[in-house]
């Protein structure tokens, strides 16, 4: 297994690596000097609309000051999404959210592209589909630990940005999302953080492209929408479904206002 080198090398980002991959991109690794003006950029770029309610605005400043962490989470229709959802986060009203930790796929990590990924503050996911052939064991035991960062993250009121999906949405989803679709990942940040004691809340994001969403160029009519929190505050911790089922009736409703 390899390991980080002495001097805090970057590891070699592979699932077979995983511990010094966590190890190094845990702490979180984003310099902002090189955040802002990339985001400036990519807002420039695609000119999402962000339609969300001046009450939702409101509640998400309350939750973010009252220490709850906040999961975003989100459909994934297109290769653009994680460069449209960084644009939507910007917006001046909610751009607290933008200094989240965002998760995207591992292979994202070993070219030239990683220096924006890695100092963005972004965490890489090692997807089992793209490790057909390693046991089980290794990737369980990656999973736990990138789901160990992020409920850590929202223990501390912080904030996830997650993709529910955990790839391109399917022709099946790309108007309204089914429950099936909607990964455990989700519900085990909640239900971990939970289980820890701390309040969490979600802000289900549906994403939609009135145009060529597609094709290579930036997509065109790009729209995003913020459903209602759903906050987890007291009681008991909810099952991982219980939380799979909240976050799809959230898209939805986020994806029909999107569709509008």
């Amino acid at each position: 297994m390899n390991a980080v080198g002495r001097r805090g090398a970057r590891p070699e980002v592979t699932v077979a690596n995983w511990e010094a991959v966590y190890d190094y991109y845990g702490p979180g690794r984003r310099r902002n000097g090189f955040t802002y003006p990339l985001l400036t950029l990519v807002d420039a770029i695609y000119r999402p609309r962000l339609r969300i309610s001046p009450d939702i605005v409101s509640e998400l400043h309350r939750l973010h000051a009252d220490g709850v962490g906040i999961v975003v989470a989100v459909n994934h229709p297109s290769a653009h999404d994680p460069t449209v959802l960084a644009a939507v986060l910007f917006d001046k009203r909610i751009r607290f959210l933008c200094e989240g930790t965002g998760l995207t796929k591992d292979p994202l990590f070993r070219g030239p592209l990683r220096p924006v990924f890695e100092y963005t503050g972004t965490v890489p996911v090692f997807r089992a589909k793209n490790y057909q052939g390693t046991a089980a064991d290794i990737h369980d035991a990656a999973a736990a630990r990138l789901i160990g960062l992020c409920v850590d993250r929202l223990v501390d009121g912080g904030v996830v940005l997650t993709f529910v999906e955990g790839t391109n949405s399917s022709a099946d989803d790309l108007r309204t999302l089914r429950l099936d679709s909607v990964k455990k990942g989700v519900g085990m940040m909640v239900a971990g953080a939970r289980e820890a004691g701390a309040r969490v809340a979600v802000l289900p994001v549906g994403i939609v492209y009135h145009g060529r969403e597609h094709a290579r160029l930036p997509p065109r009519h790009a729209v995003a929408a913020a459903g209602e929190p759903v906050l987890w505050d007291s009681g008991p911790p909810p099952s991982i479904d219980e939380v799979r089922s909240a976050v799809r009736d959230g898209i939805d409703d986020a994806l029909t206002a999107a569709w509008g």
